[in-house]
């Protein structure tokens, strides 16, 4: 029994020395790479690989397309390339198909621009639009019609009235009727709501009060007679009227007058009358003399300056001879003459 144990145990320590010479050989081997450095290595050659390939890839792409630069001035204009929406000036356009093109360039306020171009393969086309401002136009109506249209105080006519060849800005507008209170407003015509006006007139009266030197004047307003001077209407249609004031042996006076709603008008006008002289020569001399009823304190022969154009009653007197009187029609600017033999008393 003794013995049995002895070689029993021989052999346990014959296979620990074989398990353990393998483990000891494989320590002196030299030691592997980790396997992760290798696969690193393998992803930066594909990824420069696949660089390579997408460079070259758009390189050839740009050589076989063609760019648009596209501006307009002024910008923010939409840009239509070939029918289609493409989006806002400035704008550059990449991988365009060479050859014609055709792009409009649309702004409010502005015509539409619209042209034709050549995309050249591998190349920037460079398109510039100077847009021109839209041409507008204004209709005006009123009630009733035939009132003046007044755009930034220029007259276009009588209503109903179309204005062309405007500009998309703002305007003056005034409408005015003989008769009715004018109205004024501000169009803007960048607003195409704005671009037709229409009017409803209301009547409108005012005062006005004329008188001249000397009085009794004839008063004529557009060729209607309204009485003579000293002349005053309390209710007189508003508007613009051409005046015309008539006098004898007086030279007329026109004026353009305007009555406005609830003022009024004062004119006052002097006559610049014709002035005449006349010379009176009496056989015998001495005579006293009278013009128009008024002792002149002047003998025969005279002169009488200051006298208006027209008729004048010239008396004679003379003691021992009978009264003279006469209508004598004198002359403005001039002299006339008058030459009297006196008869004597019987």
């Amino acid at each position: 029994m003794p013995e049995q144990n002895t070689n029993g145990t021989a052999h346990i320590e014959k296979l620990l020395e074989s398990i353990q010479e393998p483990r000891s050989v494989q320590s002196r081997m030299p030691p592997r790479k980790p396997a992760i450095h290798r696969h690193r290595a393998w992803i930066w050659i594909v990824v420069a690989a696949i660089l390579t390939t997408i460079a070259g890839a758009l390189l050839i792409s740009r050589q076989r397309t063609a760019r648009l630069n596209i501006r307009s001035f002024p910008s923010n204009g939409t840009v239509v390339l070939d029918g289609q929406l493409v989006g806002t000036t400035p704008l550059v356009l990449a991988n365009i198909t060479p050859g014609a093109h055709t792009i409009q360039i649309r702004l409010p306020g502005w015509e539409e621009w619209s042209g034709t171009t050549t995309a050249v393969r591998g190349a920037t086309t460079q398109i510039i639009a100077n847009l021109k401002h839209a041409v507008y136009g204004l209709s005006i109506t009123s009630t009733p019609s035939g009132a003046t249209v007044t755009l930034d105080g220029t007259v276009k006519g009588v209503t109903p009235l179309t204005v062309t060849g405007l500009k998309p800005r703002n305007y003056d507008l005034t409408i005015s009727l003989k008769g009715y209170a004018s109205v004024e407003r501000t169009v803007d015509l960048s607003d195409a709501a704005q671009t037709a006006q229409d009017f409803s007139l209301r009547e409108a009266f005012g005062k006005i009060s004329i008188t001249s030197d000397p009085t009794g004047a004839d008063v004529s307003l557009d060729g209607t007679s309204y009485g003579v001077t000293p002349f005053n209407n309390d209710h007189f249609p508003v508007g613009t009227y051409n005046l015309k004031l008539t006098m004898a042996e007086a030279k007329d006076i026109v004026d353009t007058i305007s009555v406005t709603e609830g003022t009024t008008l004062t004119k006052h006008y002097a006559f610049e009358l014709a002035l005449g002289s006349l010379s009176i020569i009496t056989e015998p001399a001495g005579a006293f003399v009278t013009i128009d009823g008024k002792a002149t304190g002047l003998l025969t022969p005279c002169t009488i300056t200051g006298l208006n154009e027209g008729a004048h009653t010239v008396s004679l007197t003379l003691a021992g001879y009978l009264p003279w009187s006469n209508e004598i029609s004198v002359a403005g600017g001039a002299t006339s003459q008058l030459n009297i033999s006196l008869t004597k008393m019987q």
